[in-house]
């Protein structure tokens, strides 16, 4: 991209703007804007540039599905592989074969809890976590009123680009 000339840029729209005063008429201006600069050139540019980015984000959301449903394949393949190994191993009641390219070996699995009714654990053995309620905090300090440890911020500016 070219180098914008952005002090050139607002020089021109400041005289169009004071010149204008009251009378002052988005349409004139960018019409005049454009015969003395480059500026809607630029935009017309970022617009396509921001447009490709937009179908390349796309394609590449696209890709990486496809490729995350692959990857799911591929990891069901080596769990049932496994599972096949851990058959053989059984049925030869065997606990473990050396092979060139590996040496298979039968555990057994480990233990783990498995709970059955939530509510019936003592709450001495349950965790809490507390957050914040960011939408509440952000009713009440757009109420006026004061939370302590948490302020109201506003984001930074951006565009918004409608297409036909």
């Amino acid at each position: 991209m070219n180098h914008i000339n952005l002090p050139l840029i607002e020089q021109v729209s400041e005289e169009l703007i004071e010149a204008l005063g009251d009378e002052f008429d988005p349409e004139a201006f960018w019409d005049t804007l454009d015969g003395e600069t480059d500026a809607l050139d630029i935009m017309d540019r970022l617009i396509a540039r921001s447009q490709d980015d937009a179908a390349l984000v796309e394609a590449i959301k696209a890709e990486v599905a496809a490729l995350a449903k692959r990857m799911q394949r591929i990891a069901a393949r080596v769990v049932a592989t496994r599972g096949v190994m851990l058959t053989v191993l059984d049925a030869t009641g065997q606990k473990k074969v050396e092979r060139p390219r590996a040496t298979i070996s039968r555990r057994d699995g480990s233990l783990s809890v498995q709970i059955t009714d939530e509510a019936s654990v003592p709450t001495q053995l349950c965790k809490t976590t507390v957050t914040p309620d960011k939408a509440a905090i952000k009713k009440q300090l757009t109420a006026g009123e004061t939370v302590p440890g948490a302020d109201l911020v506003r984001g930074p500016a951006g565009v918004t680009v409608r297409v036909a």
